[in-house]
């Protein structure tokens, strides 16, 4: 798919299920909320955009970087956990580095491009670019309760304190950390 983007990969879907649910048998359709963990999290608040009324948004470990940002901080943890930079790390940094670049020098003339990159079509990195999952929330009028794991390396803490910033101020909104739980 030339054309791919999270609307097609996950938000239509999510959106779909709302409508199903609120057309079921003993569920209150006024009371449908959507649950989003990691990019789900990050997606939350575009869902939402779509549909006013959602009953509110439940974040878990909702991710707030660019996808190349996290995937080379992600990749960087990982490789320096053990405390010991190999070659073969060394490699995989640089791969996913080159990877970051290509996706931050895309134009809007390249979204039509079917060469993937990283797995994706430039369409999809495009769809993301300039996206503030927070930003977007604090506009958004509907409930949230935040949370995360203190010893996620995936969706760390700056994440959770972007979204804390965000919708800190509000009545309708809940934001809680765990010191002992992590990503998964």
């Amino acid at each position: 798919l030339t054309n791919l983007t999270v609307k097609e990969e996950a938000i239509e879907d999510a959106l779909a299920a709302v409508a199903l649910l609120r057309r079921t048998a003993g569920i209150d359709a006024a009371r449908v909320f959507v649950l989003g963990h990691s990019m789900g999290g990050m997606l939350a608040p575009r869902i939402a955009a779509e549909d006013s009324a959602l009953a509110g948004l439940i974040v878990l470990a909702g991710a707030t970087k660019s996808l190349e940002q996290a995937i080379v901080e992600q990749t960087r943890y990982l490789a320096m956990a053990d405390g010991d930079l190999s070659d073969a790390d060394r490699d995989q940094l640089m791969q996913v580095e080159r990877l970051a670049a290509t996706v931050r020098a895309l134009t809007p003339g390249d979204a039509g491009k079917a060469e993937s990159i990283g797995g994706a079509p430039a369409s999809y990195w495009l769809d993301l670019r300039g996206y503030d999952p927070p930003a977007l929330a604090s506009r958004l009028p509907h409930p949230f309760l935040v949370l995360q794991g203190e010893r996620d390396y995936q969706v760390t803490m700056a994440d959770f304190a972007r979204w804390r910033a965000a919708l800190e101020s509000r009545a309708n909104v809940t934001l809680r950390s765990y010191p002992a739980l992590n990503h998964i």
